[in-house]
């Protein structure tokens, strides 16, 4: 099939998508990536094995028109920008299906798709209502003073946000999500239809991970507890995490956080904190590093960690560092929320531990640190559990055959036509 993906970002930027295109275009299929513009990247050029093509669709926000086109997205979902280049690109390309990633480009794609009559996979890569609550919930009071932002909370409250997810998932042809877990949700909460929900995981390739070339980045002879992802608020757990440093120290006196990672507000909250209770000479925060060097940062660590805190987001998605960390052999420390949970306790990867639990935190620490035998024994039983199971060879396998699924019409029914104001 001739796939059209929908990003709302800048491509490339993405692990999953780039994952998902590999995937796909390795089973025969040919991608298109429509995405919006940034300066210095063309308008269209080859990606890897997919087509980008780039638009300015921030622009038609901009003057008195860009006030209307806006207040129109946010009463229908439907952004006419989009509408427009597809309106372009679907016949020129051929175009045979779309996918949306994240829900708020589905109404989008499902609009697009009735009007030109093609079906609509819905990838859903998070619990949008519930991300969207959390996120709010850390904004600074700076956020209220942007007319945007102000605008996008008083038309889409989270309550909208969930009718807009139960529409799409009930509409879509197919809904693609990342864990067990959501697809309970889509189905129980939503009303999806099982038989067209697929989970396509965030498992980690192990091209990339598997035997990856390694730099030195020191931390030699120390204990280096790490968390590597984007610092997005406070319910990535790491308040705890830091609390905990204070009594690792007591008996773990080489002892080191290292955050890698990036997102300015999260990290100036860490930092205060980390000055407070004076341990700043054993935490390092390293901000962004490209990706090619996280491998490295994970093979410096001697545990890893996904400390969030249990939250509806949470409770329903996995993130790709989880399976990195399994990957380079390291034993991880997981909050008790039920993706994590279920993980590490199916494979003996590492141990859990309770939200927001520095005593917790520290005594898991604590333990690694002083059984080394231990903690090999659960580094290796996550490699082999990555190797056999939780990697994106065998998960994308999964994704493919979604597009079997609708090449073939095995889940053909009669598309609702009606275009939903949500």
């Amino acid at each position: 099939m001739r796939i059209c993906m929908l990003l709302n970002a800048v491509y490339p930027t993405d692990i999953r998508l780039d994952k998902e295109v590999k995937s796909l275009t390795a089973d025969g299929h040919t991608v298109f990536i429509l995405s919006e513009a940034d300066k210095g990247l063309p308008d269209r050029e080859e990606v890897g094995s997919a087509t980008v093509i780039r638009r300015p669709f921030q622009a038609a926000y901009a003057g008195l028109d860009g006030i209307f086109a806006g207040a129109r997205t946010l009463t229908t979902g439907v952004v006419e920008s989009w509408m427009q280049a597809l309106a372009e690109i679907v016949p020129a390309e051929g175009i045979e299906a779309l996918h949306a990633h994240d829900l708020p480009m589905v109404h989008t794609a499902l609009a697009a798709g009735e009007r030109h009559d093609l079906p609509v996979v819905a990838d859903l890569h998070e619990n949008w209502p519930e991300a969207v609550k959390q996120y709010r919930r850390g904004n600074s009071f700076r956020s209220l003073t942007n007319l945007r932002y102000l605008a996008d909370r008083m038309t889409r409250p989270v309550f909208r946000w969930k009718r807009i997810e139960r529409d799409a998932v009930r509409r879509a042809d197919r809904v693609v999500t990342v864990t067990e877990e959501a697809a309970d949700h889509y189905v129980e909460n939503c009303g999806a239809d099982r038989s067209k929900v697929d989970v396509v995981s965030n498992y980690v390739s192990m091209e990339a991970f598997g035997n990856p070339n390694l730099r030195d980045v020191g931390f030699e002879d120390e204990f280096v507890v790490s968390y590597v992802g984007t610092l997005g608020g406070p319910h990535r757990g790491l308040d705890a995490v830091v609390r905990a440093m204070p009594a690792v120290l007591d008996r773990v006196p080489n002892a080191r956080l290292l955050v890698v990672g990036n997102g300015e507000e999260y990290r100036r909250r860490l930092e205060s904190l980390v000055s407070e209770l004076g341990v700043a000479d054993h935490v390092t925060f390293t901000g962004r590093v490209p990706f090619e060097d996280v491998p490295s940062y994970i093979a410096a660590s001697d545990v890893c960690l996904v400390p969030h805190q249990s939250t509806g987001h949470t409770e329903t998605t996995v993130p790709h560092k989880l399976f990195q960390y399994m990957a380079m052999s390291r034993p991880v420390v997981v909050t008790d929320v039920a993706p994590l949970r279920r993980i590490v306790r199916e494979t003996d990867a590492g141990m859990v531990v309770r939200p927001d639990d520095p005593a917790g935190f520290a005594l898991a620490f604590v333990e690694l640190a002083e059984d080394e035998a231990r903690a090999r024994t659960l580094g290796k039983n996550g490699r082999r559990a990555v190797e056999e199971t939780y990697n994106w060879e065998r998960t994308g396998r999964t994704l493919c055959e979604c597009y079997r699924k609708l090449q073939d019409g095995a889940d053909a029914c009669e598309r609702n036509t009606e275009l939903s104001t949500v």
